[in-house]
């Protein structure tokens, strides 16, 4: 049996060390700022609520177009450089956010922001495939997730801290240090071995996976798993307020326990995506925890009790964690097992692009069905949920079928 050279497996340690170093970087900026935009815009930037919803709701979706042509540069120029450049770009449209005090610039920065927020996404998943071997791709993106949570939460930390102050200064210095974030990845990631690009011989156009449909259609059914994050910071505290007898701090701590168990069990729960059927399987068991989850929380409207109430709320968290794992597993198989090799930049980006375009509508859509809606709104969630999973087996046998049969001159040079 043959062993590992002790100067690589140093090598390949140095490279997952930096890896998460830059992802726990990246992700204390991202807890700071996520905590406090909507406080630090409204109050400290003067732009009425409603301006500010409507205005980062289009900028994101905007921003969401460039994910694709940023993948296609990532298989052009190299994964390590544009992830770089992606990475010092998120520093410097961070900062456009201390100049937006009216709808139009606030909404080309929250564009400018989100544009480079989901291609970094994509182009991580390409070169942590391109740099590791690939059974340790899955797990390697599993202790990245646990790194983030972690960090995001010391970053949500620092952020109840600004939110405690009445100056403006704490606010304006949160924006400054969650750019300084950005920088301090990008130079991380400088210390990474070079990536080659794709040979020009072997690049496909720069459409190839959009319009790989089978692959699009998996990445955009499973991306409604998505709504797991907006069922628990948009619908669950508005439910807890709104249709139980449930105390509404559950919300919070929800957030809180759902991060440490996933910070616990995501690397265990990753593994039953690193087989092509594994992740077909990972993608089942995430629509029915989610859709029994939407049930449960369904439920938490009866008891007259709040202590009641509020075990069934948490019954119901319980299932929403497990979905989560399920997901995020699901999602990172899927995409990997099911893109072509020498095109990994645009079929990573397809898949950021679904995902991001679901979680720039879910608060929206859920708070509409919860409040407008009720029960029967949780209802119509567990529907979508349970279902959008199920046409995930026929589109994988299709994806294969379409990759083993694709004749050679589908492959064009640039």
């Amino acid at each position: 049996m043959s062993r590992n050279h002790p100067g690589k497996d140093r090598k390949d340690h140095l490279i997952v060390r930096r890896l998460l170093f830059s992802e726990g970087v990246t992700a204390l900026g991202d807890g700071l700022w996520f905590s406090m935009w909507a406080v630090y815009l409204t109050s400290v930037q003067g732009v009425p609520a409603a301006t500010m919803g409507l205005a980062m709701g289009l900028g994101g979706g905007v921003g969401l177009l460039a994910a694709l042509p940023i993948g296609t540069l990532t298989d052009r120029l190299g994964a390590r450089e544009t992830l770089v450049a992606v990475t010092v770009l998120r520093a410097a449209f961070s900062l456009t956010f201390l100049a937006t005090h009216t709808f139009w610039p606030l909404l080309i920065a929250a564009a400018l922001f989100t544009s480079m927020e989901t291609a970094a996404k994509g182009s991580k998943v390409a070169l942590v495939h391109l740099m590791v071997p690939e059974r340790d791709c899955l797990p390697l993106l599993a202790r990245a997730r646990v790194v983030q949570h972690i960090l995001y939460a010391a970053g949500a930390g620092a952020a109840a801290w600004v939110l405690a102050h009445r100056s403006t200064t704490p606010y304006h210095g949160a924006v400054v240090v969650n750019s300084l974030t950005f920088v301090m990845s990008a130079a991380i990631l400088i210390g990474l071995p070079h990536v080659p690009p794709v040979p020009a011989a072997r690049r496909q156009a720069g459409t190839a996976a959009l319009r790989n449909f089978p692959f699009t259609a998996i990445m955009s059914s499973t991306a409604l798993l998505a709504l797991c994050w907006a069922l628990l910071s948009s619908g669950l505290p508005l439910w807890l307020k709104e249709g139980t007898t449930a105390p509404v701090w559950i919300a919070p701590l929800a957030v809180l326990a759902s991060s440490l168990l996933i910070a616990l069990f995501q690397v265990r729960v990753t593994r039953s995506g690193q087989r092509l059927a594994g992740a077909v399987r990972s993608s089942w068991r995430a629509g029915a925890a989610l859709a029994g989850c939407c049930l449960v929380f369904a439920a938490a409207a009866w008891p007259a009790s709040p202590v009641i109430a509020a075990v069934v709320v948490l019954a119901g968290l319980g299932l929403h964690v497990l979905g989560e794992l399920y997901y995020v597993a699901a999602r990172w198989g899927l995409s990997i097992k099911l893109m072509t090799h020498g095109a990994q930049g645009q079929y990573q980006a397809v898949a950021a692009t679904t995902e991001g375009a679901v979680v720039a509508v879910g608060p929206a859509l859920v708070v509409t069905l919860v409040s407008g809606a009720g029960a029967a709104g949780w209802g119509v969630l567990a529907l979508v949920l349970l279902t959008c999973s199920a046409p995930v087996a026929p589109l994988c046998r299709s994806a294969l079928r379409r990759r083993t049969a694709r004749p050679a001159k589908e492959t064009s040079p640039a």
